[in-house]
């Protein structure tokens, strides 16, 4: 590796790879770092995508599409089910051959890349930061750059080192497992995903089932950290399956924390910017976060490469990024932040009535802030709770 860059990015996910193939394409010379071996390996997602965000970053390739799904269908522990359309034309990837991709792409623009390399710190000059300290193979270096981008995922600490406050609060916290399972052939339709709203499994949480294609599955179990403390989240999602999905077989098992929080209020430092999961704008509802750090990293990159080549990376030029996020995605993230929390204090006998208004809507006719509105019309608790979104207009958005 050279001793300086114009820009560094740490972490070579969806948001990293987006980020330093920007960065190259705008003449910057660009160093992407990840820490593990193989890049797209191992993955906590469910691998769900939308189609036509993504287009933008990367054209669907058969290589890594394992699925195209027609329908979300939620299911009560009472049996009923409420299926809808998705927003846009969703994909499940494979994420090990999408994040590669993307990764190439970035190598072809121009941008260095390297696996195996771990940033253990950042240089810090007056509190701005100038650069990374890393470690690859036993040997640690120091590496300076006008711009560092942290993309280092749910786990971040790039931005915790800059003196940014990225840790949630523990209400905030949840735990995620995820199974692989083989054998799944008859025992689901692979055009639909499945999210399971059943307390005896995930107290405050869910489960999910999302194809891999005709015979293979992401299934999956997320509960707030804190029913975790009383509850084996490994061995509620074997129970499930077990109960579900009888002789299948379990080829991954992938566990870790997820922040399923509001997006943090300072994406920015003097020489930093902070992009995807690193800046919690993941949905605040389900999770799901690879198009929202894909468009995330594009923005802040349309604001820094010119303040790069400016000379000036101070955090005030940087700033637009921010109020651009904020501007397409803050009140969204808001009111799903909110709907979130709501729900997640709701019974299971609640949980089922509201799944069986739902099944009952012409929703074919109704947009997801018109289903919103009409089932919260029908627990006046749940509709009193929810009177903040309602009064500004949030929940018909």
């Amino acid at each position: 590796m050279r001793p300086g860059y114009d820009v560094v990015v740490v972490g070579a996910g969806p948001a990293g790879s987006v980020a330093a193939r920007k960065a190259a394409e705008g003449g910057l010379s660009v160093l992407l770092l990840e820490k593990r071996q193989e890049i797209g390996s191992p993955v906590r997602c469910a691998e769900a995508i939308g189609a036509d965000l993504s287009r933008q970053f990367l054209e669907p390739n058969p290589r890594w599409v394992d699925a195209t799904i027609t329908k979300f269908a939620i299911h009560n522990a009472s049996g009923q089910c409420v299926s809808l359309p998705p927003a846009e034309p969703t994909l499940v990837v494979n994420r090990k051959v999408f994040d590669l991709q993307l990764a190439l792409c970035a190598a072809r623009a121009g941008a260095e890349v390297r696996a195996s390399t771990a940033v253990v710190g950042l240089v810090l000059e007056d509190g701005a930061v100038k650069g990374v300290r890393v470690e690859s193979f036993g040997r640690s270096e120091v590496i300076s750059a006008r711009l560092v981008v942290a993309a280092d995922g749910t786990e971040s600490q790039v931005g915790r080192w800059a003196g940014i406050r990225t840790v949630p609060t523990l209400s905030d916290y949840y735990l995620g497992i995820e199974l692989f399972l083989a054998g799944m052939n008859g025992k689901m339709d692979p055009q639909i995903c499945e999210y399971h709203l059943v307390h005896s499994f995930a107290p405050g949480g869910y489960l999910w089932v999302f194809p891999k294609g005709e015979d293979t599955a992401n299934v999956g179990l997320v509960m707030p950290a804190e029913a975790a403390r009383n509850e084996n989240p490994l061995l509620n999602l074997e129970r499930f399956v077990a109960k579900k999905y009888p002789g299948t077989g379990i080829l991954s098992v992938i566990s870790g924390g997820i922040p399923v929080t509001r997006a943090l209020k300072k994406m920015v430092a003097d020489g930093l910017v902070i992009v995807g999961d690193a800046a919690h704008q993941a949905d605040p509802l389900t999770a799901g976060g690879i198009n929202l750090a894909m468009i995330a990293a594009d923005m802040a990159m349309n604001v820094a490469v010119p303040v790069v080549q400016s000379g000036d990376v101070r955090a005030q030029f940087l700033h637009p990024y921010e109020q651009m996020w904020q501007k397409r995605f803050g009140r969204m993230h808001e009111a799903l932040y909110k709907i979130r929390k709501i729900l997640s204090r709701l019974s299971q006998d609640r949980l089922d009535k509201l799944v069986k208004i739902a099944s009952d809507l012409p929703l074919a006719e109704m947009s997801l802030g018109q289903i919103a509105l009409s089932v919260f019309r029908n627990d006046p608790v749940l509709l009193l709770e929810a009177r903040s979104l309602i009064s500004t207009g949030l929940i018909l958005k």
